[in-house]
């Protein structure tokens, strides 16, 4: 799973059930809302997203196995009850696969994908501090003979301070007990600097942004594209990877990095929908494979390509919020 916590979602969504009645209009403002006193509020969001990430030399310590692609997709779906003031349920489903083009022979997975449950809560305890708590119980594997080391429920915790309407300091954190790394904890801000510049330092996707006008909004900044996945018991033993001891795949565990630098325009081309169209240079992948124990264990089966033996990309994406 990756460190996905969509802090510039998450401040816009909790902006909305501050006890204020305050939320966010899309931008970087806050005007008032007022919810309707007869029913529960809902509110809902989504997102659609795919890329492309051409070929990359990929090695395995300094011997080359050859060039690596990906297409990577992803959709993510939530509903959100609030049932007091300043409480919100939080409801949906998350999906992401990476599907490689690989040489042949390649001791890498073809596929690597996810599909879990988000069940978790939004709490706003005073006009100015927000906090977030999700589980994601799913599958995370390369899917082929699916069993129960498949499953994996990541926990993510996430805060917000707003300091003012133009600035918020923002922590993530994630703990995920199948991953090399399991618990990583993330600072970030948002500042709106000038009248039409933002600087949002929040990962997977920190950024700069400028806007053009009041639908067209342009960036450059990084993209963090991760996951933990257990890879099928018959894998290494598929690829003639089995011995020595510490070079066995049949059934490990793999954590998948990609990073990204590029720059994109996203276009509100409604008051709820948004289209971001963006592209750039991917200068770093690596495919970390360890058992399934928790601990730092980090050892030489590792594939990764060199910095700056990277490869172009290109992504699309819709996102909405209700």
């Amino acid at each position: 799973m990756k460190l996905n916590l969509t802090y510039a979602l998450f401040v816009s969504a909790l902006w909305a059930m501050l006890p204020t009645g305050l939320q966010a209009d899309g931008k970087d403002s806050i005007t008032p809302t007022v919810a309707a006193p007869s029913s529960i509020p809902i509110s809902q969001e989504f997102t659609l997203e795919s890329s492309d990430t051409g070929k990359s030399i990929t090695k395995q310590g300094n011997a080359s196995i050859g060039g690596v692609d990906n297409l990577n997709s992803h959709f993510n779906y939530v509903i959100s009850p609030q049932i007091q003031e300043g409480v919100l349920l939080r409801f949906g489903a998350d999906g992401e696969r990476n599907s490689f083009g690989l040489p042949p022979n390649a001791a890498l997975p073809n596929t690597l994908q996810s599909v879990n449950a988000i069940i978790g809560a939004d709490f706003a305890p005073n006009d100015q501090i927000l906090i977030r708590a999700e589980l994601h119980p799913g599958l995370y594997s390369d899917f082929v003979n699916i069993s129960g080391s498949d499953f994996d429920m990541p926990v993510q915790i996430g805060g917000t301070y707003l300091w003012n309407k133009d600035f918020q300091i923002i922590f993530g954190m994630q703990i995920d007990l199948k991953s090399n790394l399991p618990i990583i904890g993330v600072p970030g801000f948002r500042w709106q600097f000038a009248d039409k510049w933002v600087i949002s330092a929040i990962p997977p996707k920190p950024q700069i942004q400028y806007e053009l006008n009041k639908s067209v909004t342009l960036y450059a900044g990084a993209e963090i594209l991760d996951g933990t996945y257990h890879v099928n018991n018959s894998f290494g033993s598929n690829h003639g990877h089995i011995t020595p001891a510490a070079n066995n795949l049949n059934g490990q565990i793999v954590d998948f990095t990609e990073i990204r630098i590029g720059s994109g325009v996203t276009w509100k081309f409604t008051p709820d929908l948004s289209l971001d169209v963006s592209g750039g240079y991917m200068p770093y992948r690596e495919f970390d494979f360890h058992e399934d124990h928790i601990g730092f264990d980090h050892h030489d089966t590792i594939f990764h390509n060199n910095i700056g033996d990277g490869a172009p990309y290109a992504e699309v994406g819709i996102s909405g919020s209700f």
